[in-house]
């Protein structure tokens, strides 16, 4: 059995020995070529659903400038309908409405086409108004705008990536990828999701967390060599530190009441007991506790006389304690709400009953 174990594994280092050698022989450019061939339908997807709104917009404006220029079309032609069943038009000699303007054209041919002239000279002038408008607007833009905008980074960024260290540790890093130009930096794109999987499948091995400057600048010279062939000029690379735990300062929301009155409804007697309870509120912020500290008596006052839970029967048990738990924050959150205080109650953690 050892024996063909041994025999598996020099089997399985000859095939990793010459994928090695041909992956040194083979040029890069053709794994680069096999990467951008992979990621082409993703990309032409990603460009249709770019370019796709845009369509509709210049269909949207199109249709809408042919319906435009057709109404005023279909307007002048009824126009000119009605003034050819008038009766103007029919008591006018003929002969004189044609001859009239080529007269008029051959001693004033300006004045003759005066509407015609006027519309051209606007339209000339809009134009003109319009295009030295919208180079304003650049310029402005371009000289308002911070020295950063104008000279885009050829980086790529590859945000909180999560490796296992130390055994059962996690750390979380920011990964900044710089290319050598923006046309190198653009390929890049065609492999993003293969470049991510690769470092997210590296192995980093470090001793502390967070790790050191030294290691930080091992994992930065780690990534650089595994991108091999890839014109990179460097690569940054920052812990992501974690947020606030749940428990961050929990004791600073709470406060504790003792020997507080209660009025108990029993389904099963239909009658009315009395308890004492210790419990502990946990409120969403420091200013709720504040003051329900400084109002300990309204509170107090407030529970005795508005809350009376229902519960199935005596003694106590879980469902119970359940229901005088959610019965006290319940009134409580309406009693801050009166108050107008910005807070409620989370929690409310009961520590001690007795019934009279």
């Amino acid at each position: 059995m050892k024996f063909l174990i041994k025999i598996e594994d020099a089997i399985n280092r000859i095939i990793l020995s010459f994928a090695a050698k041909m992956r040194g022989i083979i040029p890069q450019f053709i794994f680069n070529w096999f990467s951008l061939f992979k990621s082409s339908p993703a990309l032409i997807l990603q460009k249709i659903k770019s370019y796709s709104p845009k369509l509709r917009l210049y269909q949207l404006k199109t249709i809408g400038y042919l319906k435009h220029y057709f109404t005023m079309i279909s307007g002048h032609i009824v126009g000119i309908q009605i003034y050819l069943r008038s009766e103007e038009f029919k008591k006018r000699d003929k002969k004189e409405l044609i001859i009239a303007p080529l007269r008029k054209f051959k001693t004033d041919p300006i004045k003759a086409f005066s509407v015609v002239t006027i519309s051209c000279f606007l339209l000339i002038a809009t134009v003109g108004i319009y295009k030295n408008t919208a180079k304003i607007i650049i310029g402005t833009k371009a000289l308002r705008a911070p020295a950063a905008v104008h000279e885009e980074d050829p980086i790529l960024e590859f945000k909180k990536i999560k490796f296992k260290v130390m055994n059962d540790k996690e750390l979380v890093l920011d990964i900044t990828v710089v290319a050598k130009s923006l046309e190198e930096r653009d390929k890049l794109i065609h492999i993003e999701k293969d470049i991510e999987r690769l470092i997210s499948e590296m192995t980093i091995i470090i001793a502390q967390l967070p790790p050191t400057k030294e290691e930080i600048k091992t994992i930065e010279k780690q990534i650089l060599k595994m991108i091999e062939g890839a014109k990179i000029r460097s690569v940054e690379v920052k812990q992501v530190l974690s947020a606030r735990p749940t428990y961050f300062q929990q004791t600073e929301k709470m406060v504790s009441f003792k020997d507080l009155n209660l009025q108990l409804f029993l389904e099963d007697t239909k009658r009315n007991r009395q308890i004492w309870v210790d419990f502990t509120v946990l409120a969403s912020n420091r200013n709720t506790i504040f003051f329900l500290k400084d109002h300990e008596v309204e509170v107090r006052d407030f529970i005795n006389m508005q809350v009376e839970p229902v519960i199935p029967q005596l003694p106590i048990e879980e469902e119970g304690r359940q229901i005088i738990k959610e019965k006290l924050r319940i009134e409580l959150n309406d009693y801050l709400k009166k108050s107008g205080i910005e807070g409620k109650i989370l929690e409310i953690y009961v520590d001690y009953i007795i019934v009279s």
